[in-house]
């Protein structure tokens, strides 16, 4: 049987990009595709409705002797070749250091997976069917001065604000809370050493969805914008790099 004999046109997948935190280049993406895993038994029940001679018991059977003898060659250092679709092969789990590496510098191993021609030839085969830009940045919806819980934008020197929004949680290096002043075009000054940061301690409530922080009672009463940086990524899982908001202007008074 040929390998054209499965390629489907009909055969369509979505992929979500996401910002290319390891590039300089503002439009740049990582793609992943969404992934629809075909369990054993959908592959069991399949086969049988395609061969009705064949007992589901027996395919069952078999497979698991090929997952018992295969597990069985991993823990015998051999690679496998997985019934023609590609090789599962040991390797090496991250760098090796030092001036004189032997045994104990080997970090551990891992497997990793080569692809036949014919499997290659079917991936080959699959068309995009949606494209999905994920925003992996915080986003901010409202800025609430909790003194007075005005939902405005004029805020007090040594009083309570609330943001409400997306992916604000503040989380690993050079991640922080700023008021950053304004330049001519009211614009947020490069100059980073003129910010303010809102002390860590006086973050009171600190979550995806919801910060919560006194204004730092050093600032000067003027119009600012405020800057949140964080590697927060869902599920607690840190970015490569920070990723940063910038709030609308905010008046501070006293």
């Amino acid at each position: 049987m040929s390998s054209s004999t499965f390629k489907n046109a009909d055969s369509i997948l979505s992929v979500t990009l996401r910002k290319n935190q390891f590039s300089a280049d503002e439009n740049s993406f990582i793609g992943r595709v969404t992934r629809n895993t075909v369990t054993l038994e959908n592959l069991i029940a399949s086969i049988s409705e395609k061969n009705p001679g064949v007992s589901p018991y027996m395919i069952q059977h078999v497979a698991n002797l090929l997952r018992d003898e295969t597990l069985s060659s991993f823990h015998n250092a051999r690679a496998v070749d997985l019934l023609g679709l590609g090789t599962m092969y040991i390797s090496v789990a991250g760098s090796i250091s030092g001036e004189n590496p032997g045994e104990s510098s080997i970090p551990g191993f891992k497997l990793n997976f080569t692809p036949s021609t014919r499997a290659q030839e079917a991936v080959d085969s699959l068309k995009v069917d949606k494209v999905i830009i994920a925003d992996s940045n915080p986003a901010i919806d409202k800025i609430i001065n909790t003194f007075n819980q005005n939902e405005e934008r004029n805020l007090l020197k040594g009083k309570g604000v609330r943001i409400t929004g997306s992916k604000l949680k503040v989380m690993g290096e050079d991640s922080g809370i700023w008021f950053a002043p304004l330049d001519s075009d009211g614009n947020v000054t490069k100059d980073e050493s003129t910010w303010i940061q809102v002390a860590s301690e006086t973050i009171s409530r600190n979550k995806p969805k919801t910060l919560e922080f006194y204004v730092p009672d050093s600032i000067t009463e003027a119009d600012y914008r405020i800057v949140i940086r964080t590697r927060y990524c869902s599920g607690d899982k840190e970015l490569k790099s920070a990723v940063s908001v910038i709030s609308k202007t905010v008046s501070i008074t006293t």
